[in-house]
C-alpha cells in the first residue's frame, strides 16, 4: 500500500524504503550500518547540520566495511514480511538512527515527534514521523498483507521445491543463473521485454515518438539503475503469440 504523493492514510515510497532499510539494519549480522554510526564514521568534510539536525555521513563508501551477511536475497525477502507481519507499529517507535525500536517514553522519542498507529522516525529529522499520515485501518492493512506475503514465502513454490508455476515478479529477479527458454547463454539472467501496445490502437511497426520513449525508460532502468548489459533481440515465438503480434514486428529489450 504505497503512495507517492504522501497524501492520505498510506505509506509513501520514502516511508516504504526506510521500512526496508531498518529491516536490513536489523538481520544479524547486520546487511547495512545504523545512521548513527555513519555520523560517527564521518571526518570533518563529511560534516553536515541541516536544519539544526546532524545529516553527517561518510561521503565516500569504500569507507564503509562490507557486510559479512551471507542470507539469500529470497530469504531475506521473506524474514522481512514475517517480522512486520506482527510488528507493533504503534507501540514503538521504529528508529534508523538507532538501527532498533525505541519505547514511546522519553528520551528515546524527541520532544514534537508525532505518535500514532504507525510510528516510523526519519533517520535525520528526528522529530518527523514520516508515517504519521498513516491511520489504524492502514496500518493494520500492512500488517495483514505482510502475514499473507509470509505466508506464500513458506510455500513449496517460493522455495523452488515444486514444479506448479513459474516463479513470479521480484522473485525471478533473485534467482541468478536462471535462463529464459530458448537462451543461448548458460548461467546468464536473461529478462526478454516485448513492447506489446493494448487496444491496438498504434502500430508498433510506426515507431512513433512514444515508441522511443518507452525504449529509453526502460534502458534506463536497466542500464543505469540495475546496472544491466542491454541489447536488442527478438521476441520469443511463444512471446509473440500469446500477445497476439506477429513475430517479426514485435520488438523487444533484453538484459543481462
Amino acid at each position: 500500500a504505497g503512495n507517492p504523493s504522501g497524501g492520505g492514510p498510506l505509506l509513501n515510497n520514502y516511508a516504504l524504503t526506510l521500512l526496508v532499510l531498518f529491516f536490513l539494519q536489523t538481520r544479524g549480522p547486520p546487511v547495512l550500518p545504523t545512521v548513527a554510526r555513519l555520523r560517527d564514521m564521518a571526518g570533518d568534510e563529511d560534516c553536515a547540520v541541516v536544519g539544526g539536525w546532524d545529516c553527517s555521513f561518510p561521503r565516500d563508501a569504500a569507507a564503509l566495511e562490507p557486510s559479512t551477511n551471507t542470507e539469500s536475497p529470497c530469504s531475506l525477502l521473506a524474514q522481512f514480511f514475517h517480522v512486520f507481519g506482527d510488528f507493533d507499529f504503534a507501540g514503538q517507535v521504529i528508529s534508523l538512527r538507532e538501527g532498533r525500536a525505541l519505547p514511546l517514553t522519553p528520551p528515546d522519542v524527541p520532544e514534537g515527534l508525532k505518535l500514532g498507529p504507525f510510528n516510523l522516525q526519519d533517520p535525520f529529522e528526528l522529530s518527523h514521523n514520516v508515517a504519521a499520515n498513516v491511520n489504524e485501518k492502514t496500518a493494520a492493512r500492512f500488517g495483514h498483507c505482510c502475514r499473507a506475503a509470509a505466508k506464500y514465502c513458506r510455500s513449496l513454490q517460493y522455495s523452488r521445491k515444486s514444479s506448479k508455476g513459474r516463479a513470479w515478479g521480484l522473485t525471478r529477479l533473485f534467482q541468478p543463473g536462471a535462463v529464459e527458454p530458448g537462451a543461448g547463454n548458460a548461467g546468464v539472467f536473461l529478462i526478454s521485454i516485448p513492447l506489446d501496445v493494448a487496444g491496438g490502437s498504434r502500430q508498433l511497426a510506426g515507431r512513433g515518438p512514444w515508441f522511443w520513449e518507452v525504449c529509453a525508460a526502460i534502458a534506463f532502468v536497466l542500464r543505469d539503475v540495475l546496472k544491466c548489459d542491454c541489447a536488442a533481440g527478438k521476441t520469443p515465438r511463444a512471446s509473440s503469440e500469446e500477445c497476439g503480434i506477429p513475430e517479426d514486428s514485435a520488438p523487444s529489450e533484453e538484459g543481462t
